[in-house]
């Protein structure tokens, strides 16, 4: 009788493995697509009004571009502790003109944690955070008052 190899065995548990994986890891590796939300606005005004939501919401400006229609927004980090890591939230907002003459926002939330060896981040994108319903209240604010006219400056 032949004996099965270590190597067989090895791999046979492995893929076995697969199957039973938990869904809060598959979750983990799955693509979350944006939020989206559409407003009766040009594009020009919304994409001006988006950034002012954003400070509004409390966050910091990073990377604007017109060109794309895309701005980039962030929270101050959280400092880790001994028994915690530090966090950062990040958002990432797209503005599309619809064919209808609306324009269309994508917020796409992400979660960046710092472990315990320097440089080591990971980042998640977060299909439910409460800062979506909390962004589009915000924006609609801001548009519902006549919008930025000017794009705002940076922090």
């Amino acid at each position: 009788m032949k004996s099965v190899s270590p190597f067989l065995l090895a791999a046979a548990l492995v893929l076995a493995g697969c199957e039973s994986m938990s869904s809060r890891v598959t979750g983990r590796f799955a693509h979350v697509p944006p939020h989206s939300r559409t407003f009766a606005a040009d594009q020009k005004k919304v994409y001006c009004a988006a950034q002012t939501a954003l400070k509004n919401v409390g966050l910091l400006l990073g990377r604007t571009s017109i060109a794309n229609w895309s701005i980039d927004g962030y929270a101050p980090i959280r400092p880790g502790t001994a028994t915690s890591d530090a966090r950062q939230t990040t958002i990432k907002v797209r503005v599309f003109e619809t064919d209808s003459l609306e324009t269309r926002v994508e917020v796409l939330v992400w979660e960046h944690t710092e472990g315990g060896s320097p440089g080591s981040v990971s980042e998640q994108a977060r299909r439910e955070h409460s800062l979506y319903e909390i962004y589009y209240a915000a924006l609609q604010q801001v548009l519902q008052d006549g919008g930025a006219l000017n794009p705002p400056g940076k922090n």
